[in-house]
């Protein structure tokens, strides 16, 4: 069995598959996890991350795919898919064997495999972009809180950098620890154990409190339907 283990996120990946290639082997394993106890008679390979190794492979993808294929890399990559890193293996071996034709071969389980992971990345950054809900702190700056299944948090702050682009605000990934920050100018995206806590204004109490009242009001016991909720909007969004 052989096991490439690699480190440094995407540079680390794109460094393993680099090494894949040249060295013309088809690794059972890249994982960027501890390998402990390797099975037996198994050889672990470990990848150095080498920034120009991952620019040659990019560079090979954009000449066959263009933009598109380095953005669909990027979504892959950032799939919660616990076998996301040899379904890209094997789209890229795909994208370098066959080129711009790859997009063709709906016949072929591992190019299938590799675009349904990312239409499910895709499709949860677009519901994001409707579901997350600022809320107002004290300090008057404004704080959504989510859990994502997908590591999806560097795909929204463009877009809400345009939408409030005046308003400085917060976005905190809870399942990763990962805070996306915009002062008002610039954003990024940092990572810390430590968690927000996050004490509302009186307008946003105010408004929390009414919006439940309505929806008493509004609601019949008898015909409460609790799967049709969560069917709409699912539990692991509404995190505030």
């Amino acid at each position: 069995m052989l096991i490439y283990q690699y480190s440094g996120g995407m540079d680390g990946f794109l460094s393993a598959v680099f090494r894949a290639y040249q060295d013309k082997a088809l690794p059972d394993l890249i994982t960027d996890g501890e390998v402990s106890e390797p099975p037996l008679l198994s050889t672990l390979v470990r990848i150095i991350p080498d920034e120009a190794k991952a620019l040659r492979i990019e560079k090979g993808i954009h000449a066959r795919l263009g933009i598109t294929g380095l953005h669909h890399l990027t979504y892959a990559y950032a799939s919660c898919d616990p076998e996301k890193n040899r379904k890209i293996f094997y789209w890229l071996l795909s994208v370098f064997k066959y080129g711009s034709d790859v997009q063709k071969r709906y016949h072929d389980p591992h190019v299938m495999d590799f675009f349904d992971m990312t239409a499910r990345v895709t499709l949860e950054i677009h519901r994001m972009h409707g579901l997350l809900r600022f809320a107002q702190s004290e300090e008057g700056l404004y704080c959504a809180k989510f859990a994502p299944d997908n590591n999806i948090l560097p795909f929204l702050m463009p877009h809400f950098t345009q939408r409030l682009s005046d308003q400085p605000f917060l976005i905190y990934d809870c399942k990763r620890r990962l805070y996306g920050i915009y002062n008002g100018t610039e954003w990024k995206v940092i990572s810390s154990e430590k968690e927000i806590q996050i004490s509302f204004s009186q307008p946003e109490i105010l408004f929390r409190s009414l919006w439940k009242e309505y929806y008493r009001s509004v609601s019949i016991a008898s015909r409460e339907n609790r799967r049709l909720q969560d069917a709409y909007l699912p539990r692991r969004y509404r995190v505030f």
